[in-house]
């Protein structure tokens, strides 16, 4: 077989949206992002319970990183990509530059900007701002230093970036369960990690924090947080380390915790049903739009900034209303989905809601054409000669508001295990310790909702 041309290579940035863990974490596009191969993690995404995948991100397969020489001492991380991959478009906006050396250059054209938030409210004068996260340029700088010196080609696993369905992601990272360390561990990791466990919220609530990002509006810088920070909190500060993931710069983001908590309960409701499976070392993953709809100096920047991501939205937003028609529906008919020049009359609101339920049945009994259901409705809404939009604007049904967008997933499986993989330690019912953890997170978050709603 002949060689891959290099032309058909893509050179691979840091991801800079990563905020706990120490591998180096790379972005091949805007929607998929590569984390190095370890073998039992692969396993797991190759055999992951189906109940639980909707949890976790997509897995895409296997990938080999190769360190170009470029001049003047300067190396380039490229893979070339599986057949199946179609590129998604991004307008990327950083050049990072790596040395052999392991230094790392960034240049920049945004304003987005990160810095390390100080400790226990201290100010820091001498705090600077960065182009990407403290915390990848630490995992990064590691990272490169060991694969440049070896000088080999790495295998990295491909997974959705779950954050590129945020403007700006606010991401929190939580260590689960209140044990730390895998089957396979030597006794003194063991050790290491249990001590950790006794002296952090880890022992007592079952989670601790691993690193957060928060997007903060008054400045439209993200505030970051990494690990040490999480293994300092008391219990109380968790609580408090909560409320400043969840705080704007202006206000504390109360309307993300209803769909939030809806999300986290249905994990939790899974994971009961679970036998034999074990999160050992595992992250739980909690992301919420940074961009304040709310907040009216924000809403005007809202469709430019929304404008560069608009190919990869609609592309998830399509996939959704495929999968979930009937919630799709409902939002629709509530204005959410249906934004124009004109507003349709209540009548004529009915009509189309009407309508695109018959579609959606229609589509329903000729899968086989799978057609997007935002395809249909558009078809509906020009084609249809039955339904004319009125030319001036009419009052529109009372507006539901619209929930901000959030996710919860589950990450790092390097110690992780389940029935499906054959081990020779196996377990009965389900991660008692995770649940715990989960079930504190839920009773904090409800707590806050009280205190601040």
């Amino acid at each position: 077989m002949a060689d891959t041309p290099k032309t058909s290579c893509i050179r691979l940035e840091p991801f800079i949206h990563q905020v706990g863990g120490h591998s180096s974490m790379l972005c091949l596009d805007e929607a998929t992002v590569c984390k190095p191969l370890v073998k039992r993690e692969l396993q797991f995404y190759e055999t992951l319970p189906e109940a639980v995948s909707k949890f976790t991100p997509h897995f895409y397969g296997v990938i080999q990183v190769n360190v170009q020489p470029e001049e003047e001492g300067y190396v380039t991380l490229t893979a070339t990509p599986p057949k199946f991959y179609k590129p998604v478009s991004s307008s990327p906006t950083r050049r990072v530059r790596l040395r052999r050396t392991g230094s790392i250059e960034v240049s920049h054209d945004d304003h987005t900007l990160f810095e390390e938030d100080s400790l226990d409210g201290e100010t820091q004068p001498n705090n600077t701002s960065l182009a990407l996260n403290p915390w990848v340029l630490k995992c990064h700088r590691d990272h490169l230093s060991t694969i440049i010196k070896a000088c080999t080609t790495q295998n990295f696993i491909l997974l959705e970036n779950v954050a590129s369905q945020f403007t700006y992601p606010c991401i929190l990272d939580l260590k689960m369960g209140t044990r730390q360390y895998g089957d396979a561990d030597t006794l003194a990791k063991k050790q290491s990690k249990m001590v950790k466990v006794v002296s952090t919220t880890s022992a007592k609530l079952g989670v601790r924090v691993g690193g957060m990002q928060v997007y903060q509006t008054t400045t439209r810088r993200f505030l970051c947080r990494n690990k040490l920070y999480g293994r300092s909190l008391s219990v109380s500060g968790f609580t408090q380390a909560l409320c400043k993931f969840l705080h704007s710069g202006k206000r504390i983001r109360i309307d993300v915790l209803p769909p939030l908590i809806r999300r986290l309960e249905e994990l939790l409701e899974v994971l009961h049903r679970q036998e034999a499976v074990r999160f050992y070392t595992a992250s739980l993953l909690l992301l919420y739009e940074g961009l304040d709809m709310s907040d009216s100096c924000e809403s005007k920047g809202a469709d430019a900034d929304m404008q560069k991501k608009s190919g990869y939205c609609q592309f998830k937003f399509e996939e959704a209303v495929e999968t979930r028609p009937q919630d799709e529906a409902t939002k629709m008919s509530s204005g959410s989905a249906l934004h124009a020049t004109v507003s349709p009359s209540a009548q004529d609101m009915e009509s189309i809601v009407n309508a695109f339920e018959e579609e959606r049945q229609r589509s329903e009994r000729f899968r086989h054409r799978r057609s997007s259901s935002c395809m249909a409705l558009n078809d509906i809404l020009t084609s249809n000669s039955n339904l004319s939009l009125p030319s001036s604007p009419s009052p529109l049904l009372p507006s539901v508001p619209v929930e901000p967008a959030v996710d919860v997933r589950i990450i790092d499986f390097a110690h992780s295990t389940h029935q499906g993989l054959a081990d020779p330690v196996s377990y009965s019912g389900p991660d008692s310790g995770f649940i715990f953890g989960l079930e504190n997170m839920i009773s904090i978050l409800k707590n806050i909702e009280r205190d601040y709603g």
